[in-house]
């Protein structure tokens, strides 16, 4: 104890003093000259208003840059020399939308690759970065005393510092409150559902039933206006039959009026013209004599083509045939050349092969006398060899 608050009175201080986060370079650092441009880079890098690459203003507005002043100062101090010297640029016009038709708008589309989002106001949206909360562990004492004084302890029973039936009432009764107030909750809520699904049932009652007169209503005004275009149809078209039958008549009078004094004198033009001839004597005269003629030349170019063209045919089919038979005689002839060649092949085929067999067996002869006198030779020899040795023999003993 007392060394816990002697550790409470004293006084210590951080390890490290505290400092301004600075933010990590993108490029390597320049090695610096001087103390001076060590302190100048140490303020610009703390601070943001004299970092290069924050933008100050209007973020959607074009960024001119230090390159684009230039550009600009060289452009305005130019010669007026060099005016005349410039080609003249070619305009290429392109074509512009097409009016539109009547009663109708050309609106503005997108062409882009990607669908953009048009808006008045640009998006905005705000973010919260949190840093690491770090505290410094204060620093390891160097010397710690030695503990003095006397421990002295004291004997708690059990119920002296904590009576269980006691502390646990007013625990039980906000338990007990809470599980009836949940459950009051839950019962109203069930009869809150129960009476909202009453309700909706009742509406959708209601509106069946609104919609079923409205369908009625429907019908009865579809089927109004079906009887009222029916009748008014009936009435055109009676209207257009009396039209009609007014006409009739009147053209039926008007022909009366002019073809009744006319009668006589076009019966008797008729006369005279030939009209009332006998039917029978015109159309033999003008109609089958003519027709008898057409056919009977007809008849006869046909039988003259007919005798023609049986000529023709007996004649091509003559000379069909005896191109085939020629042909047949060609090949009946290759046939027996082949066969004939086949039969003399096969014949020096046996031959030849009689010949070599006759050889083969002569070589075997020859080969079996030859194998014999070696064998006689070889026996004389060694005859000759066995008497030389006992004549060597004799003449040694």
């Amino acid at each position: 104890m007392a060394q816990a608050q002697a550790l409470a009175g004293e006084n210590y201080e951080f390890k490290a003093a505290p400092e301004v986060v600075k933010p990590k370079p993108k490029y390597r650092q320049q090695p610096l000259q001087s103390s001076e441009d060590q302190k100048n880079s140490s303020l610009l890098g703390c601070n943001i208003m004299y970092d290069k690459r924050v933008v100050r203003g209007n973020t959607y507005a074009s960024v001119q840059t230090l390159g684009d002043k230039k550009l600009m100062t060289l452009k305005s101090f130019k010669k007026p020399q060099q005016k005349a010297t410039q080609q003249p640029q070619t305009t290429y016009l392109h074509p512009s939308t097409p009016r539109p038709f009547q009663n109708r708008v050309n609106i503005d589309i997108q062409t882009d690759e990607y669908l953009e989002i048009l808006r008045d106001k640009p998006p905005e949206q705000e973010m919260d970065a949190q840093t690491d909360y770090y505290i410094d562990k204060p620093p390891d004492r160097l010397f710690v005393p030695k503990k003095n004084g006397i421990d002295k302890e004291t004997q708690i029973w059990e119920g002296d510092l904590f009576d269980f039936d006691q502390e646990v009432e007013p625990i039980l009764q906000v338990l007990m409150n809470k599980i009836l107030e949940q459950s009051r909750m839950e019962v109203l809520e069930e009869e809150e559902i129960k009476l909202m699904k009453e309700q909706q049932k009742q509406h959708e009652r209601q509106k069946t039933s609104v919609l079923s007169e409205m369908q009625r209503l429907e019908a009865v005004q579809q089927r109004l206006d079906q009887e009222d275009a029916r009748r008014k149809l009936q009435y055109e078209t009676f209207l257009k039959i009396q039209k009609q039958s007014h006409q009739k008549i009147v053209c039926r009078n008007l022909s009366k009026s002019l073809i009744n004094p006319l009668k006589q004198n076009i019966i008797k033009k008729l006369q005279d013209l030939g009209v009332f001839r006998d039917p029978l004597e015109t159309a033999l005269l003008y109609e089958y004599i003519p027709w008898v003629y057409d056919n009977v030349l007809s008849q006869l170019v046909d039988e003259n083509d007919n005798y023609t063209n049986f000529n023709n045919m007996l004649n091509n089919i003559e000379e069909n045939i005896t191109i085939e038979h020629s042909n047949s005689l060609k090949r009946r002839q290759q046939h027996i050349d082949d066969k004939y060649e086949e039969i003399a092949r096969k014949k020096r085929e046996k031959i030849e092969k009689k010949r070599m067999e006759e050889e083969r067996r002569l070589k075997e002869i020859e080969d079996q006398r030859l194998a014999e006198e070696e064998a006689v030779r070889q026996a004389e020899q060694e005859k000759l060899d066995q008497q030389q040795e006992n004549q060597q023999q004799q003449l040694q003993s």
